[in-house]
């Protein structure tokens, strides 16, 4: 089982765009993921988390989310929202 975070930095005041953005981009996807919003270290950062069974499942279930219609409508309200990002691979050991 893995845990991936993809962590996105908006663009100073753009936070609640990008959050409600993906919100409306993943609402229905299969094993929907969770969001989290930052309440210290870098300010205007949000990540997507999800747990997968394997790598390969995490890639089949991106290539899903990104060519649903719902993702591709929502990622045009996000355009020009974030700064940066990156993503985050973890083993779950336990839990």
């Amino acid at each position: 089982m893995i845990l991936v975070r993809m962590v996105f930095h908006a663009h100073h005041g753009k936070i609640g765009a990008l959050v409600e953005g993906f919100k409306q981009a993943t609402h229905g996807a299969p094993e929907r993921p969770v969001l989290l919003t930052d309440l210290s270290g870098p300010m205007e950062t949000m990540v997507l988390e999800g747990r997968h069974e394997s790598l390969a499942a995490y890639e089949q279930w991106r290539a899903e989310l990104f060519t649903s219609r719902r993702f591709r409508e929502g990622q045009g309200t996000m355009d020009g929202l974030i700064a940066s990002g990156s993503i985050e691979f973890y083993t779950i050991e336990q839990g």
